[in-house]
């Protein structure tokens, strides 16, 4: 339920600026320019409150750059889905950003569940 409550907020705040942006800019400088901002609020949310690490689990050195490369992979998943929907179902601007900022969290909530923030304790369960 913690990481649904980030994830609702990074992806709120990832279509309403990738929306914003759309108005004046392309709709994939505008995905990046609304995956940017989610992957902020993601990365210290997840990190802090939806996986509750203790200060001796976090390990900026090691989460960090796992958890930049699980985003990458998101951002190229939200790219695939733009491509497909806007060039090739011709999907309106609203539907195909509301696509990808839906699909993008279940890849997200996987990669970093299983790798960006594993524990010994997390990792024990499975």
């Amino acid at each position: 339920m913690r990481f649904a409550l980030v994830g609702v907020i990074a992806t709120c705040a990832h279509y309403l600026v990738a929306f914003g942006a759309v108005q004046s800019i392309n709709v994939y400088g505008a995905n990046l320019a609304g995956y940017l901002c989610a992957v902020a609020i993601s990365y210290f949310g997840h990190q802090r409150y939806s996986f509750q690490l203790s200060s001796r689990e976090i390990s900026h050195r090691s989460q960090f750059p796992r958890f930049i490369l699980a985003s990458l992979g998101g951002l190229v998943l939200s790219y695939l889905v733009l491509a497909i929907m806007e060039d090739g179902l011709g999907a309106a601007h609203w539907l195909s950003l509301a696509a990808a900022v839906c699909l993008v969290p279940i890849y997200t909530f996987i990669v970093n569940k299983l790798l960006v923030f594993r524990t010994s304790t997390n990792s024990q369960m499975h």
